[in-house]
């Protein structure tokens, strides 16, 4: 697991403070994800993923040149399970439906963890309908292994580095029973 995400609250300082340049430890993280997600298949495929990123970063970075201004989380890349809407993203709850057929609002705690000044890294991997078979996401630490139940995208973004932190849903342990496979904290507040 890259250093840089072992702490969410020292990755959310260093951002904020500018001590870890946003753009550059975007960058690094794009690297890294490249070497990793091919595997791990945690994230619903994106073109342009970090082009798409570096561009919110700069809207971030212009609208906060303040270190002591910046929000809490200012440039922390989140993964939010492909259950919540979000805006500009397609919401397909893991099936193979067409992409209009699950829109809606975006969810309020995606919302506020933009206001927060997030960023989504992108839809991680659902079981299709957060129920049914199991989706093509890894155990990052044994592929031979599940990595649990319907938030299996997000613990496993997790546990391998790519996010520091995930969004994920919690019905009969869909949280809990991930995380745990994957060695990460998952709770339902």
């Amino acid at each position: 697991m890259p250093e840089f995400h072992r702490s969410l609250r020292g990755l959310a300082g260093a951002l904020r403070s500018g001590q870890r340049p946003l753009l550059a430890y975007l960058a690094e993280l794009a690297e890294y994800f490249e070497q990793v997600e091919p595997q791990l298949l945690a994230f619903v495929p994106e073109n342009g993923r970090f082009d798409r990123l570096r561009r919110e970063a700069e809207t971030l970075l212009a609208q906060y040149p303040d270190p002591d201004k910046r929000p809490l989380l200012f440039g922390v890349p989140i993964g939010v399970k492909d259950i919540f809407h979000v805006d500009g993203f397609i919401t397909q709850a893991g099936s193979q439906l067409p992409a209009d057929i699950l829109q809606g609002k975006e969810a309020t705690s995606v919302t506020r963890l933009k206001q927060a000044g997030a960023l989504i890294l992108g839809k991680t991997v659902t079981t299709e309908f957060a129920y049914f078979a199991p989706g093509p996401t890894r155990n990052p630490h044994n592929p031979a292994h599940t990595p649990g139940g319907s938030s299996s995208g997000s613990a496993a973004a997790v546990a391998a580095g790519l996010s520091p932190l995930a969004l994920g849903t919690q019905t009969i342990g869909s949280v809990n029973r991930p995380a745990a496979f994957c060695g990460v904290v998952g709770y339902k507040p």
